[in-house]
C-alpha cells in the first residue's frame, strides 16, 4: 500500500525542482566564449585559470595593471628564472623581477610565451581571497569582452551592444582610458576594474586649482606595501551622461612618465552596473545600470 502526498508537499517538490532544473541550466548554458567569474568586495574580478599543467589557480582582471603578473610563491614552484625590471606603483617605482610564462589559460584565451612581472600578492588576502596571477591590460587588450555583473560571467569576443550608456574609450600600449568630466571640465583617467572607486592624483587637482576638500585619511594596500589614500570631496563629476559619487581618494602624484596626462584612476565598480562591455572593435566603454 503506498503512501498518499498531499497537494501543498506536491507543490513543494515540484517548485523545488524546478529552482534546481533552473539553476543547472543557467550553470550549463555558458558558451564557449564565456566563463564565471567572482566579485568580491564589490570590485575585485576573479575568475579560475592555470599555468602550464597547474589548474586551479586564481585569477584577477585588472585593467588597471600594465603588466601581468605572477604570485612569487608559484614561479618558485614552476622554477622559473626571473630578471630584473622596474614598476610604477600610484607614487613609487618598484624593482622586480619578470620572467615568461610557456603557457596561461583562462576562459577562451589561451596565451603562450607571456612576460610577466613576479610579485608577492599575499596582500590580497586581506580581502578574503587568493590570488595566483593578475591579468592586465597587456593580455585583456587581445579581443572585446563584457562584464556581466547580473549574471556572474564574462563574454569575451562581443560584437553587438544593448547597453544604454556610452563613452569613447583611448587605447595605448600601457593603458586603457576614458574621459571624464570634472565639473565640467574634461580630464583622462585609466578604466580600472581593480580599483573599488574614483582615484586622482592630487597634483592634477592643484594645477588646474580645482576645489576640493579633503575629509579624512585612510590605507590600502598594493604590491608597493600600505598606501596612504586622502579622502576627499570634489565637484560634480561625471562620465559621460552619468554622475558619479564626489567622494574620491587622492594619492600622491606619479612620477612616472608613462602615465603623463592621465588624472588617476576611475574604478569601474563606481558606475554601479549591471553590465559593463571593453569594445575595442568601436573604441566604446559601453553599460547598463
Amino acid at each position: 500500500m503506498s503512501a498518499r502526498r498531499s497537494p501543498v508537499l506536491i507543490a513543494l517538490i515540484l517548485l523545488l525542482s524546478a529552482v534546481m532544473e533552473a539553476s543547472e541550466k543557467t550553470k550549463g548554458q555558458l558558451g564557449t566564449n564565456e566563463m564565471p567569474m567572482e566579485v568580491y568586495d564589490g570590485y575585485l574580478i576573479v575568475v579560475d585559470g592555470s599555468i602550464g599543467n597547474l589548474y586551479g589557480l586564481k585569477f584577477l582582471l585588472d585593467t588597471g595593471a600594465t603588466t601581468s603578473a605572477i604570485d612569487r610563491r608559484l614561479a618558485d614552484k614552476l622554477e622559473l628564472s626571473g630578471r630584473p625590471t622596474k614598476l610604477t606603483n600610484f607614487d613609487k617605482t618598484l624593482r622586480l623581477e619578470w620572467c615568461e610564462v610557456p603557457q596561461l589559460s583562462y576562459g577562451p584565451e589561451h596565451p603562450s610565451n607571456v612576460k610577466v612581472v613576479v610579485e608577492d600578492l599575499r596582500y590580497f588576502r586581506a580581502s578574503g581571497i587568493r590570488v595566483d596571477a593578475v591579468i592586465g591590460w597587456d593580455l585583456l587588450r587581445r579581443q572585446s569582452f563584457r562584464l556581466d555583473f547580473a549574471r556572474k560571467r564574462i563574454v569575451f569576443g562581443v560584437t553587438e551592444s544593448h547597453e544604454s550608456k556610452a563613452v569613447p574609450l583611448r587605447m595605448g600600449a600601457l593603458c586603457l582610458t576614458v574621459q571624464v568630466d570634472l565639473d565640467g571640465r574634461p580630464l583622462w583617467m585609466i578604466a580600472d576594474t581593480g580599483m573599488r572607486g574614483t582615484t586622482f592624483y592630487e597634483g592634477w587637482l592643484e594645477q588646474m586649482r580645482q576645489g576640493y576638500s579633503v575629509k579624512s585619511r585612510t590605507m590600502g594596500r598594493s604590491v608597493a606595501g600600505a598606501v596612504e589614500f586622502r579622502v576627499a570631496l570634489v565637484p560634480r563629476l561625471q562620465l559621460g551622461s552619468q554622475d558619479l559619487d564626489r567622494e574620491v581618494y587622492l594619492v600622491h602624484q606619479s612620477q612616472s612618465e608613462s602615465l603623463l596626462g592621465i588624472a588617476g584612476y576611475l574604478g569601474i565598480a563606481a558606475l554601479q552596473a549591471k553590465e559593463v562591455t571593453f569594445d575595442f572593435e568601436r573604441s566604446e566603454l559601453t553599460w547598463t545600470k
